[in-house]
């Protein structure tokens, strides 16, 4: 009886954090469009933009017994590990090893994201990548960067991209390996949303990819986990 008296409580405390998480996610978008629309101004609205992803909110908000804390990532002030060219994944890493150790560790990345795009017959349709890496940890669970290197770099990776680099917010490391459309404002963020219920330890996390398009955002991929 007490084993299943705490299965219940797991399970309703994971049903109410996973609730919390998806409306941190609605309540940011929601929040975030309507900054967009009351800013007329193409500069005020460039300047708010890049300062979002750099403004931290430790602050988390109640919703019934669950609670919500809602993070905003540039995802193009990071260099996106699809959307990257052979030279550029070289140049990147190269700043993390040496030459040789670059050229193999871009080599390998290329080679898993383009692999299989021999298995599509050539009248199909296929995007750039035929296997895109999902997750940054792939790399090196795969063994294409060793784990040392892939932790000083990560920092500076994203695999939800679209191959736009943010010159005003991109550091000097992802520049400089640079291959793609330079702009002066995100084009994606990634909304990182945890919720939770008070005195439990469970904690769903929410990572959703939406693309910038106007006033709007417009909702790319999805993913979560239990922490």
């Amino acid at each position: 009886a007490r084993t299943s008296t705490g299965i219940a409580a797991n399970a309703r405390a994971g049903t109410i954090a996973r609730a919390a998480a998806e409306s941190g996610i609605e309540a940011i978008v929601a929040a975030i469009e309507d900054t967009l629309a009351r800013l007329e101004n193409t500069e005020d609205r460039k300047e708010w933009l890049n300062a979002i992803a750099l403004q931290s909110n430790p602050d988390s908000f109640s919703l019934g017994e669950g609670r919500f804390q809602v993070t905003v990532v540039d995802v193009s002030a990071r260099l996106d590990v699809n959307a990257a060219t052979l030279s550029a994944l070289q140049t990147f890493f190269s700043q993390f090893t040496d030459p040789a150790g670059a050229a193999s560790i871009a080599n390998a990345i290329r080679q898993r994201i383009d692999s299989g795009a021999s298995d599509i017959p050539a009248a199909t349709f296929r995007p750039r990548s035929a296997r895109p890496i999902r997750s940054l940890d792939e790399p090196h669970q795969r063994r294409l960067v060793p784990e040392g290197i892939l932790a000083s770099a990560a920092q500076y990776l994203t695999v939800d991209g679209d191959g736009v680099i943010n010159s005003r917010t991109a550091s000097d490391t992802v520049l400089v390996a640079a291959s793609g459309e330079l702009r002066d404002e995100p084009s994606r963020l990634l909304l990182i949303s945890r919720g939770w219920v008070s005195g439990h330890p469970l904690t769903c996390e929410i990572q959703a990819v939406y693309a910038i398009s106007g006033n709007r955002l417009v909702f790319s991929h999805w993913g979560e986990r239990s922490l």
